[in-house]
């Protein structure tokens, strides 16, 4: 049921959901949470925005960039391209009559399988350090560094990162495959 009064609710309530989720996955390697349970926050604001805008608006919005480039001419700095570059890709278009037919772009689409995947993959890395250095296997390693948000870095952090990735490809992956039937 798409409603207008659903559609604003998840549209102002899904940047609370993703920030509380990154909330719950940096909170985790030092307290009870972390990767597992951030990750299924997050992707119930997908789920949320799925169930009002569909799935296909879900995955234009969240999950596809479009990179506009176009050939640097001779006579122009780096720093003027750079910015001409950075300016269509922040607002998206194109801008004047003459560089219409310059501009050149790349879509990307990031699908669930590339999060799964990138997830897993971080995750066994968080435990080949260990295996790497001598140690068992998922040994903690940090780093002497403490940072005021995030606390102290190691691969508790990057396991963590991984499962949040994992799960939230996995329920991402179960929701736009039971949407499409």
């Amino acid at each position: 049921m798409k409603t207008i009064i659903l559609s604003t609710a998840i549209r102002l309530l899904t940047p609370v959901f993703l920030l509380f989720s990154v909330y719950i996955l940096l909170r985790g390697h030092n307290h009870p949470g972390g990767g597992f349970i951030g990750g299924l926050i997050g992707s119930i604001a997908f789920v949320f925005h799925v169930l009002a805008h569909g799935a296909n608006a879900t995955a234009r919005v969240f999950f596809s960039l479009t990179l506009y480039h176009h050939p640097r001419q001779s006579g122009h700095s780096r720093t003027r391209y750079f910015m001409q570059i950075m300016n269509a890709n922040i607002r998206g278009r194109r801008k004047g009559r003459n560089m219409e037919n310059r501009w050149n772009y790349i879509f990307v689409r990031v699908r669930p399988v590339y999060l799964i995947a990138f997830g897993l993959l971080l995750a066994v890395a968080s435990g080949t350090i260990g295996l790497l250095a001598g140690q068992p296997f998922m040994s903690a390693f940090w780093l002497d560094v403490h940072l005021p948000v995030l606390g102290s870095l190691g691969t508790p952090l990057l396991f963590d990162a991984g499962v949040y990735l994992l799960v939230m490809g996995m329920v991402l992956k179960m929701i736009f495959t039971m949407s499409k039937e």
